[in-house]
This record gives structure tokens, sequence and C-alpha cells, in this order.
């Protein structure tokens, strides 16, 4: 019998189970190697130890607990800042533009059903259908801020380089019609719920990265321990019979 074999048997036979060998051979093992019994002699005083060492008395976390609860059950609810106030207000200005914007595509869609739009073409296109793209696009703003002004958007500036691009170029060919005289001023007006869209979401994005309304956890203290409840992790640390204990520890959560 190899000496990891009989000292595997060793084990198992002190837990009280099946060792797997003859208790025979394991003591004629023990007989002739000096080291496994060694072995078995300081396995056999560890689990005495383990078995006959009191139990020792540990701190009650319960009313530790229970105050805390009471604590944060009675803790006033904190002030709301300015970034929540505003941001709320930038919500529900976003609301009014998304439902103006659906308004306007539900116009546009029912001013192209009540004309021709079948003798003028442009771009293989009738006045028809460019209405309806302009309604589809109306409809497109008004659910990208009612989406914002919901909450349900965490990433809002995800909205903007989009939206951007179109009022930029929006803005630039509508000067430049103005002042060809290819549009009139009032028409030009209706684009105005667009660009005040846009400003609003630059600044909820602005407001969502300065972290309004979040708690920080950084003002939490950490827990402490007491002096009594430090355990030394150290094999052998505060014992006096030599350090024999076992290795293996689990604490409770």
């Amino acid at each position: 019998m190899r000496c990891e074999e009989c000292r595997d048997a060793i084990s198992a036979r002190m837990d009280g189970e099946d060792a797997g060998v003859d208790g025979d051979a394991i003591e004629r093992h023990l007989a002739g190697c000096a080291r496994c019994r060694g072995f078995a002699d300081r396995a056999a005083r560890v689990t005495r130890l383990t078995r006959i060492r009191p139990a020792e008395p540990d701190h009650d976390v319960l009313p530790g607990l229970l105050v805390a609860l009471d604590a944060g059950a009675a803790r006033p609810t904190p002030p709301r800042g300015w970034r929540c106030v505003v941001r709320d207000g930038v919500r529900v200005a976003l609301a009014v533009l998304g439902v103006g914007q659906l308004a306007l595509a539900l116009s546009g869609v029912i001013a192209a059903a009540g004309t021709s739009g079948g003798a003028h073409r442009l771009a293989g296109a009738s006045i028809t259908h460019f209405s309806h793209e302009s309604a589809a696009w109306n409809l497109a703003l008004g659910v990208a801020f009612l989406w914002a002004a919901s909450g349900a958007a965490r990433r809002v500036s995800g909205l903007v380089p989009v939206i951007g691009a179109f009022v930029g170029l929006l803005v630039t060919l509508s000067v430049l019609d103005l002042v060809a005289g290819h549009v009139e001023p009032g028409r030009l007006a209706g684009h105005a719920p667009v660009v005040a869209g846009l400003i609003l979401l630059l600044v909820h994005a602005r407001l969502g990265r300065g972290g309004g309304g979040t708690t920080s956890t950084s003002d939490t203290p950490a827990p402490t321990v007491a002096d009594d409840d430090r355990h030394d992790d150290r094999p052998g640390a505060g014992h006096a019979d030599g350090g024999l204990e076992p290795t293996a520890r689990h604490r409770a959560a």
C-alpha cells in the first residue's frame, strides 16, 4: 500500500466513511511507516479537538439590524435637486412636442388624401407622395420625442446625431430657400418644433451625464468590525495546542 492510499483511508475512517481498504492492511502499513503513523496521530488529535471544542459565543447582530431597518424606514426623503426639476420640465416639453409632431403627421396624410397631386411630378414622385414622406418623418419625430419624454430611453443622446443632422440640413436649406424666395416665412415656422425638440434633447442628455437624481454610494460609510469580532485567519493563531486546527473554515454569510 502506498502512503497516499493509506492516508486517504485514515482520513475516511476518522470521518466515519468507508476507507475502501481492509483495516488490517492499514495497520500493517502503519507498523512499517513512521511518517504515516505521525500523520495518523496528528489527524486523530485534530479530529478530537474539533469534536470536543466548545462553541464560542458570537456577537448577536439582530438588534443592530433592527435598529438599521428602523433608521432606514424613518429616514426622510431627500429633497429633489434642481437637475430633477429641470429634467422633468424637459420631459413635459418633449411630450408636448411629440404630440404636436404626431398631429402634423396626421394632418399631412389627411391633406394629401384630399388632393389629386398626380399632375405635378418631381424626381419620379407626385406631390401626394412627398406629403406622405413628410408625414412619415413627422411621425418618427413624434415617436422619438415621446419615447424620450417617457423616461424609457436610457441614452437619449443616441437620438441627437440623427435629429441633429436633419435639423442642421433643414435649417441650412430653409435659409437658402428663404433668400431665394422659394418659401414663405410662415411655412418655416412649422419647423420650429423640430429645432426646439433638438435643443431639449441636448439638455436632457446633458442632465443625464451629470447624474441628476442618482444617489452616490461614496458617502455611505463602510461597515466597521468591532475589535471583539475580528478573527485571525492565520493557521494556528491564538491556539495554545500547537496550531492544530482544521484547515478548512466556513463562515456564515
